[in-house]
């Protein structure tokens, strides 16, 4: 995606891997062939995804201390993984991770002024802004394959954020009320708010329906200003892109 100075968007291409290709010669093969990545940019900013990452409050977060953080998940390889974090500062947090060294070096390399972003620290900034347009309680979803993250915000402070993997829309519901038993939420009065990969005759978003009453698609951010080529671009599906922007 790309913008201007004054958050115009104006280009915006996806490009999907397929599951069983090889994810470092797709990207070489993406850059070789997209011309619009050899431009050069006042600004660059890239987000990658793992499973591998978690929060930790600031008082308590040593920089040193991450690959034992990470360790605790089951999902670290400390000879494959590159150790990172993000400040999340209006929760006085960071976000540990880890994800491919190779992937790293070879994204630092195409772009070596770029600054580098977990996805799901991009989705905490998107939520904490859309947080500020209603009052109370509100749960956030984004949807992935097979996988979807879950925040629960109080007013505009983050209390709890997970990632959960699932096999079927039984799974998913599980999972999304269990977030709102443990935190004493109403079905019946606190809303969710969904983005992702889920349109709304899928069976995942038929079965939440039933069960919480004020459901929404996540609304367009108020920060970025679409070119009308993009009239017809459902913004939800790209809430964690869109958010790369308020990352720093």
């Amino acid at each position: 995606m790309i913008y201007d100075s004054l958050n115009k968007v104006f280009y915006y291409k996806k490009i999907e891997i397929k599951e069983k290709e090889d994810y470092i010669q797709s990207i070489k093969n993406i850059f070789a062939g997209e011309e619009k990545l050899h431009l050069p940019y006042k600004i660059v900013k890239l987000s990658l995804n793992s499973h591998s990452f978690t929060l930790m409050p600031k008082r308590l977060f040593k920089k040193d201390d991450i690959s034992l953080y990470l360790n605790t998940t089951g999902e670290l390889n400390n000879k494959e993984s590159f150790l990172s974090f993000d400040e999340i500062s209006f929760n006085s947090c960071y976000l540990a991770y880890a994800w491919g060294k190779e992937m790293t070096k070879l994204l630092k390399n195409y772009f070596p002024n770029s600054s580098m972003h977990h996805k799901v620290t991009c989705l905490i900034h998107g939520w904490h802004e859309q947080s500020k347009l209603k009052e109370g309680n509100k749960v956030y979803i984004h949807v992935d394959l097979n996988y979807f993250t879950i925040s629960f915000f109080r007013e505009k402070n983050l209390i709890f954020i997970n990632r959960f993997q699932y096999n079927s829309a039984a799974d998913f519901l599980y999972y999304v009320l269990m977030v709102y038993s443990q935190f004493e939420l109403k079905p019946d009065n606190d809303p969710l708010f969904i983005s992702g990969n889920i349109v709304q005759n899928s069976e995942i978003y038929q079965k939440l329906y039933r069960y919480i009453r004020h459901i929404q698609f996540i609304s367009s951010p108020a920060y970025f200003d679409f070119d009308k080529s993009f009239v017809n671009l459902s913004h939800y599906f790209n809430f964690d892109l869109y958010s790369l922007k308020l990352c720093e």
